[in-house]
């Protein structure tokens, strides 16, 4: 009986310390919802040599970026493989050209039939509490073969806005509820004085395991 609840008091501080060091599971930071079809079908914002798109949003608490999923179609109808570039930038009012990380690769879609392309994470960088940031598409690909922002809408309200390089080089930034179709996802950092606690603290349950262990023994 001594050696199993010795055994089991050390499990217990074991797993105590598991659970304290353990990452936490990843949050949806951002999800507009389903792509919209209207009366016409889908529709959405041409990413193209004249004009990017960007959608912004802000972390509650700090967290590790995990991946961006974005809602695209094609107007090229004929065959995949139209190229974009999407980036995560920061920026107070609008992005600002800091890349924190970002993917180019080219679109599965074939036409007007919307296509969600997950970009994961490979920087993971941290994303600040209270501090804006933004998803940016940009593509040189020519208008009328380029790829398409799905609108995706769940009735809420987004920071959206796009550049028409045609009218202006500045972003034209500002809320709406059309907006470009896209699931965030990321995983919390523990504040410094968790992962305090759980340094100091595992080394604490242990030691009080093994001490009921010995006491329990003699």
């Amino acid at each position: 009986m001594v050696i199993v609840n010795r055994w089991r008091a050390c499990l217990a501080g074991v797993l105590c310390a598991f659970s304290l060091a353990s990452p936490a599971s990843a949050d949806t930071l951002l999800d507009t919802g389903s792509p919209e079809g209207g009366f016409f079908g889908y529709w959405g914002y041409d990413v193209f040599v004249g004009q990017s798109v960007t959608i912004g949003f802000t972390a509650a608490q700090t967290y590790s970026f995990d991946s961006v999923g974005i809602w695209l179609m094609s107007n090229d109808f004929d065959n995949p493989g139209r190229t974009l570039t999407v980036s995560l930038q920061s920026g107070a009012t609008a992005p600002s050209g800091t890349v924190l990380e970002s993917w180019t690769f080219a679109t599965t879609a074939v036409g007007w039939s919307p296509v969600l392309e997950t970009l994961n994470s490979v920087l993971h960088p941290t994303l600040q509490a209270g501090t804006q940031y933004w998803i940016v598409a940009e593509s040189t690909e020519e208008p009328f073969v380029d790829p398409v922002w799905v609108i995706a809408s769940n009735g809420g309200t987004y920071t959206v806005g796009n550049i028409d390089f045609t009218s202006s080089p500045a972003w034209q930034i500002g809320p709406g509820t059309a907006a470009p179709g896209t699931i965030i996802s990321a995983t919390p950092v523990p504040e410094p004085s968790a992962l305090l606690l759980a340094a100091v603290g595992a080394p604490l349950l242990l030691g009080v395991a093994r001490r009921r262990a010995r006491a329990q023994q003699a």
